[in-house]
């Protein structure tokens, strides 16, 4: 019994070390038990005092390059200062030489001053405290020798300033030399010295009137950039043939109508910049006549029945604007359209607006008018 005794008390002695070990390091918020000397960061045990991930408080990380020492963020002996957020050595980062920033270009870094060669790179301004690396043979604020800018129009190419295609030089070799571009310049168009008169501007080497606003002026005219098809939406896009150029873009022709933007249906004028509305007359049946006009659909009065019944007779005539349908107990107004009394196309056409049966209308093909039988919709 001695030795199975032993053995139960001695794993009874690693339970009991267990339980003392887990009370010892607590259970936190989060469920996540942790040993002495470290902290649960989410459901992670950590040593704030060494993790540069979580460095003397949770989710606090090192930036590039540092160590968390006591808790501490701080940078390599190789790397003693910081830059925003990396640490870097400012006797000898090329990228941020005597000063945060200061990058050398093509030269490095010894003792916090930028060291620049061979020509033709060189430092400018010629300061150690301040000058930078730059190569003199393309550079444009320093073409050749430090401080040397050209124009705008030149560029820098092989340590001179250049005058390069599509720009001119004129008046070469004198105080007034220019680089500039013979096509839109106004005091050099065409050809240097050709200045444009008032009250016109140079465009594609040609003196034209200037455009008004909403105009571009293209191979010597002023154009709509917008609408024309020849120039549509820049100087050098033409249309294809079948196009029409809308809003800057090449669009398909418009077979009826174009308002605005928008090719319509109809062929009525335009509503302002808007399409013309769509009406019908005799509504769900195989006959159904379309006309188009400015009016709402749906509107319903004197003058929009009298349109609606023009375009079912063109020569008609109106007998009464005051019929009252129907015929036992009246109720609504309704516009009476009799064809001309000539030849054989004989009718008569009942058009009501107001009341219960505006919208509604029936014809016939003698000169009987009666009101129309029901109610609905046969006109809009």
């Amino acid at each position: 019994m001695a030795p199975s005794f032993t053995r139960c008390a001695a794993r009874w002695t690693w339970v009991a070390v267990a339980i003392v070990a887990t009370a010892g390091a607590g259970c936190t918020p989060s469920g996540t038990s942790c040993p002495a000397g470290q902290t649960a960061c989410g459901n992670v045990c950590v040593d704030l005092q060494t993790d540069a991930r979580h460095c003397g408080v949770c989710n606090t990380s090192c930036f590039a390059g540092a160590r968390c020492i006591a808790g501490n963020c701080e940078c390599p002996a190789a790397q003693p200062d910081t830059c925003g957020l990396q640490c870097v050595n400012l006797q000898t980062d090329a990228a941020h030489c005597g000063t945060c920033d200061r990058a050398c270009g093509p030269g490095t870094c010894q003792a916090a001053a930028c060291v620049c060669g061979p020509a033709p790179v060189a430092l400018c301004p010629d300061d150690p405290a301040t000058g930078r690396c730059v190569d003199t043979s393309t550079s444009g604020s320093n073409c050749g020798s430090c401080g040397n800018g050209c124009e705008p129009a030149r560029v820098c190419s092989t340590s001179s300033c250049q005058c390069l295609t599509p720009n001119t030089t004129c008046n070469g070799g004198t105080p007034a030399e220019v680089c500039t571009n013979t096509s839109t310049d106004s005091r050099n168009c065409g050809t240097c010295g050709n200045a444009c008169p008032a009250g016109r501007t140079c465009s594609s080497g040609a003196c034209i009137p200037t455009c008004a606003a909403g105009f571009t002026p293209c191979s010597g005219a002023c154009v709509n950039l917008q609408t024309d098809a020849a120039h549509c939406g820049s100087c050098s896009n033409a249309c294809s043939s079948g196009q029409t150029c809308s809003a800057g873009t090449c669009k398909a022709a418009c077979p009826t109508l174009t308002c605005g933007p928008t090719c319509c249906a109809g062929n009525t004028p335009c509503c302002g910049a808007s399409c013309p509305n769509q009406h019908r007359n005799f509504i769900g049946t195989p006959g159904v006549q379309t006309y188009y006009d400015c009016v709402p659909s749906g509107t319903y009065d004197v003058v929009t029945a009298e349109t609606a019944a023009r375009q079912w007779a063109p020569n008609g005539n109106r007998i009464t604007t005051t019929q009252s349908c129907p015929t036992l107990g009246g109720g609504s107004r309704c516009l009476i359209w009799q064809k001309p009394l000539v030849g054989t196309d004989v009718g008569c056409g009942v058009w009501c607006y107001e009341g219960p049966y505006a919208g509604t209308l029936t014809v016939t093909q003698t000169y009987a008018c009666p009101c129309p039988a029901a109610l609905g919709v046969d006109w809009d």
